[in-house]
């Protein structure tokens, strides 16, 4: 087997790993804490529980094309911490609390950039 189908395999199952990650931590927080935070404005009930959900479902079908080795499921999970990433910096900005980002979306930002540079290198 070739280092390059290696690496790849390792990053595909590192982002499921992180996926998977996120959605049990948002699933707790449906459970414990029913409010979240869209671009710094506070979601309570109702609307929280939509928007983790539709975050858990977004995720677990990125889960599922990764398992499929479907290549749309490295540009979505691209999309996904992307757009996590994003979201956490501006809602952490609006709230004071200056330049945070969540780790777990600066790793999987990283390695879902990674893994689509990994693709393009074997199938070129």
């Amino acid at each position: 087997m070739d280092w390059k189908k290696i690496l790849e395999s390792f990053a595909r199952y590192a982002l499921i790993i992180l996926l998977v990650f996120n959605i049990y931590g948002s699933i707790f927080v449906l459970f414990f804490n029913l409010e979240s935070y869209f671009f710094g404005e506070k979601l309570v009930v109702a609307n929280s529980i939509i928007y983790l959900l539709i975050g858990d479902i977004a995720g677990a079908t990125i889960v599922c094309l990764l398992f499929m080795k479907k290549g749309m499921g490295e540009i979505l999970s691209v999309i996904y911490f992307g757009y996590f990433f994003i979201e956490s910096l501006m809602t952490n900005l609006s709230l004071g609390f200056g330049f945070l980002v969540s780790p777990l979306f600066k790793l999987g930002l990283v390695i879902s950039i990674a893994l689509l540079v990994i693709r393009k290198m074997i199938y070129q």
